[in-house]
């Protein structure tokens, strides 16, 4: 038996040496917080500026800021980060519906004594984001909304890749496991599977994006944090399953209630979320301001634009913040 159990210990203490570290880093880089919704995870990164809350998509966390936007940090502005209810130490009964989301929100403002802040909401973070904005208006300064879902959704039945990956992969962890070994060791790999998951590109655009991908060290870097910010899955699974079966049941989010200033920002060949979001959320919210990034994709932070859009979300939030 002894030898049975180091055999097991020998062929997997890679894969869990690696879980395990996961999990402390992420318990370790994040604080806990008790609001009158309950207990939230959050961190913030910078000290002094007006704040700009991420709301995170699926599967994400806290840590998802980071990995997506780190260009945005150290810019003028204290960055909050959080894990919406279901995902990592942020129970589901905290928010399950979207609704319920932006209250948890506004609990964990209160809770920190932040005032008011701007948002920045990715993919499935942008419905929270628009509750928050319509039924806190005097909480939010600003709102952008990333390669934002702003209608119902489910996972595109012509993407095999996201299908697998939705489906079966991201609810195993020595899937993800395989997958983070794959990318440091073959970074060209991984990439090229996630432009392809989640873009419409041609082969051949596919390859240039990828070759500027792995000869610049910071969109490297990106896709390898992006990667580890969908593990493990047993700290995200629950969010995911509630986010795909909240988005499934969306219907008419009140984008027409939204006043605050909003950039919208998308890519023209995303093929998780069409770009027929975002025209959506231009026509109904007043006054919206629409940025479009050609062949850019559900990633924006992989996109070879991905410096001018940084500058460009910097620019809105100045004209739109205070500096006080």
């Amino acid at each position: 038996m002894l030898r049975i159990i180091r055999r097991i210990r020998q062929k997997y203490s890679p894969y869990i040496r690696w879980k395990n570290d996961l999990i402390g880093e992420l318990e370790s880089g994040s604080r806990m917080v008790e609001t009158k919704k309950g207990p939230i995870e959050y961190m913030i990164h910078g000290e002094s500026g007006p704040f700009v809350a991420v709301m995170h998509g699926g599967p994400g966390g806290y840590d998802q800021a980071a990995a997506l936007f780190h260009d945005m940090f150290d810019k003028g502005f204290r960055i909050l980060s959080w894990s919406r209810p279901g995902y990592i130490r942020t129970p589901l009964k905290v928010g399950r519906t979207f609704e319920d989301q932006a209250d948890a929100f506004a609990a964990l403002l209160d809770a920190l004594d932040i005032e008011a802040a701007a948002v920045l909401a990715y993919s499935a973070g942008s419905p929270p984001a628009v509750y928050f904005a319509v039924h806190y208006p005097e909480r939010i300064r600003a709102l952008i909304l990333e390669c934002a879902v702003t209608g119902k959704y489910r996972v595109n039945d012509g993407n095999i890749r996201e299908q697998i990956f939705f489906g079966h992969l991201m609810f195993h962890d020595p899937a993800l496991w395989l997958s983070d070994v794959i990318a440091n060791h073959f970074a060209w790999l991984a990439g090229r599977s996630a432009i392809k998951m989640e873009s419409s590109l041609e082969e051949d655009e596919v390859w240039k994006v990828l070759s500027h991908i792995i000869h610049d060290e910071q969109k490297e870097k990106v896709l390898m944090s992006l990667i580890r910010s969908m593990s493990p899955s047993q700290l995200r699974k629950k969010g995911m399953k509630n986010d795909l079966k909240q988005l499934a049941q969306l219907s008419d989010l009140p984008l027409r209630q939204v006043k605050t200033p909003t950039l919208v920002i998308h890519g023209t060949d995303d093929f998780d979320v069409p770009v027929a979001h975002a025209h959506t959320a231009v026509q109904l919210i007043p006054d919206a301001e629409l940025y479009l990034v050609k062949e850019g994709f559900h990633i924006l932070a992989l996109a070879d634009s991905a410096r001018e859009i940084t500058e460009k979300k910097i620019m809105f939030l100045k004209e739109n913040v205070p500096a006080a």
